[in-house]
């Protein structure tokens, strides 16, 4: 819809720009053919060179703070429109305007190219002014969803249950005197602490991602039978990757709050694959096959819509239920994919 209405108010703007400048050139005079054709040509020309540096050069050079390549690509582009329109405009009006008696003289070329800087500095001034505007309010919203996201997480995570759970599993571990119990206790203390106080950054390491989500694991496993299978298995290179916090560890949490629930269980798998150019996270968990399922549960929800502001055009969310399996996996790009 944003998209739509912005095209139809550039083609408003454009029309009523035209009709005025047909004005202005007309004035009192009778209207004729060879005028409408001067407006029509000339607004050819000013929509080529407003679009090609609003939909072109502004992204592919100011906006990567690529300014002299900018500056020479918008010269090359002046030059080539007074190159063009200079003969064309020679050869189309001459015969109307008794001044025109060369194809090429200083004084047009330097009205082309004064006219066609000023629709420049104007496509470029709306174009960065947008830009400005638009990244502000995304801003805003990712502070916003931020801390939804986080009251999210630690409504799930850190719950009564779980945290009465583990405490029930470490208390155990005391009374019967095992060694785990000191590395128990720091598991979660590492747990707390990484989800209250580390994780507020816009990115975290993905090094501590992956160091949480085991921490996490190894609670889990106070818990679980041991015959229960579970795999976290982590392929390529982890180290100076960086990632939005906790949006893996929906996923895992997921995986352990709906999981184990059937006797012929598969258990649960997680995968990590990362590459230079993306990052592959998935998990694998049986599930109840007497409750029908739904995929649209809070932490899945909020975990679609964080990687919508965080991720625009560089992730990709799926789910699946098969055979009462539920697999869930992430995608995310670290530069914009292109598009074939």
């Amino acid at each position: 819809m944003k998209k739509r209405f912005q095209i139809v108010l550039h083609v408003l703007v454009w029309l009523a720009f035209g009709a005025w400048v047909l004005y202005y050139i007309n004035g009192n005079k009778a209207l004729t053919p060879h005028r409408v054709l001067d407006v029509v040509v000339g607004l050819a020309f000013w929509l080529l060179i407003f679009y090609v540096n609003w939909s072109y050069l502004i992204p592919k050079y100011l906006a990567r703070n690529k300014l002299m390549l900018y500056i020479a690509n918008v010269l090359a582009l002046l030059l080539l429109y007074g190159l063009v329109k200079s003969p064309l405009d020679f050869y189309l009006f001459r015969e109307f305007n008794p001044n025109m008696k060369a194809v090429f003289t200083s004084e047009r070329l330097l009205q082309y190219g004064l006219g066609g800087l000023v629709l420049v500095f104007i496509s470029s001034g709306l174009k960065v002014t947008g830009n400005y505007i638009r990244n502000e309010r995304r801003n805003k919203e990712l502070e916003n969803q931020k801390l939804v996201a986080e009251l999210a997480f630690l409504k799930s995570q850190v719950n009564p249950h779980f945290l009465f759970n583990t405490l029930n599993n470490i208390y155990s571990l005391a009374y019967k005197q095992s060694p785990e119990t000191p590395d128990a206790i720091m598991k979660l203390s590492l747990l707390m602490r990484y989800m209250l106080y580390e994780s507020n950054d816009t990115l975290v390491s993905l090094q501590k991602e992956v160091e949480h989500i085991n921490n996490f694991i190894d609670l889990q496993k106070l818990r679980l039978r041991e015959h229960t299978s579970l795999q976290f298995n982590v392929e390529g290179d982890i180290e100076g990757k960086q990632i939005a916090p906790m949006l893996m560890m929906t996923l895992v949490e997921n995986a352990f709050k709906h999981g184990l629930v059937s006797k012929n269980e598969i258990g649960i798998i997680i995968n990590l694959k990362v590459t230079d150019s993306e990052l592959h996270f998935s998990t694998a968990n049986n599930i109840s096959t007497h409750k029908k399922r739904e995929f649209g549960g809070i932490g899945l929800e909020n975990l679609r819509q964080r990687l919508k502001l965080l991720y625009p055009n560089r992730h990709k969310l799926t789910f699946e239920e098969k055979d009462g399996v539920f697999y869930a996996s992430m995608k995310l790009y670290f530069h914009t994919p292109k598009h074939t």
